[in-house]
């Protein structure tokens, strides 16, 4: 026996329920039928791909490989088929994407929510998360992070800018002052954001030939960034965070630029995802509509 795509599909199913009873009444295939393409399956492989129990099933260490190197075959079978067709189906599937906290909850998941609803057959998974998560292993279609990754076989598009800036609530303001220069931080209160056991507790700035950089006393740490600028509206202290994360509480009052002027260079904004990858259309219509939803942002920043 020989493995085609419909083995694959149904592999793949009996992992994700784990039951082959349930695979059967799912496929409309007998249980014994789901039973001997399972074991037909792994003699061709000359593996076992599961551990058989009475009441389950569960995958052995040689399945979990099966399933994870199986995952993008089944992605790029689905692209080639959408794309022979003219992309004239309606997009349908599964597209993982993660992206930082804060960017991610005001930004991208509004846009998210919409393309779902034009597309009720496309099932979006958003992922937040300030750590660099692997796109491979992860499965992840699209990812957006800051600056240009160190991995080059990545596939990379600039969709924007982001510029740090130092903020606070204006309650903070009327209490303590607002620094005037970097060195000024020394005496202030300070919201810090972790990166694992690192802390980003070296802020760095930049005028004309001056580039002085600070290490800040922090006085909060959080490794969210959604948590530090919940912190500086409620007056706890500054914070560092990038203008797209707080543009919109800029705008409405709630939080005020200082140290404008001293504001070091911008890092790119990327769209990041996996190397020598097929994409589905639908993958492909989401990254159209996150290119110029950054855009937009970026003019108005």
């Amino acid at each position: 026996m020989s493995l085609d795509l419909p083995d694959i599909r149904l592999l793949r199913r009996i992992a994700e329920l784990g039951r082959m009873a349930a695979v059967a009444r799912e496929t409309g295939l007998s249980p014994a039928t789901v039973s001997a393409r399972l074991k037909g399956a792994e003699e061709s492989l000359g593996v076992r791909l599961f551990l058989r129990t009475t009441r389950s099933l569960s995958l052995t260490e040689e399945g979990r490989r099966f399933m994870a190197a199986s995952e993008r075959l089944v992605t790029d079978w689905e692209s080639l088929a959408e794309t022979v067709r003219g992309g004239e189906a309606a997009l349908s599937g599964m597209i993982r994407i993660t992206a930082p906290f804060d960017l991610g909850t005001q930004h991208v998941a509004p846009l998210l929510e919409a393309f779902q609803q034009e597309h009720p057959q496309v099932t979006v998974d958003l992922d937040l998360d300030d750590a660099l998560v692997d796109l491979v292993s992860g499965g992840f279609d699209l990812a957006i992070r800051g600056g240009v990754p160190a991995d080059s076989r990545l596939r990379v598009r600039r969709i924007g800018s982001i510029r740090p800036v130092v903020v606070a609530a204006p309650s903070y303001i009327a209490e303590h002052g607002a620094p005037q220069v970097p060195a000024d931080l020394a005496h202030h209160r300070c919201i810090v954001r972790r990166a694992g056991d690192r802390l980003a507790d070296e802020w760095c700035f930049a005028r004309g030939a001056e580039h002085p950089v600070v290490r800040v006393r922090p006085a909060l740490v959080s490794n969210n960034g959604g948590q530090t600028r919940r912190w500086a509206l409620a007056g706890a202290g500054l914070a560092i965070k990038s203008c797209l994360d707080v543009i919109d509480d800029v705008r409405a009052g709630r939080l005020v630029k200082v140290l404008q002027g001293w504001e070091p260079s911008p890092l790119p904004l990327m769209l990041v995802s996996p190397p020598q990858r097929l994409e589905p259309a639908r993958v492909a219509a989401l990254r159209e509509r996150l290119v110029a939803c950054f855009a937009r942002l970026e003019e108005a920043a």
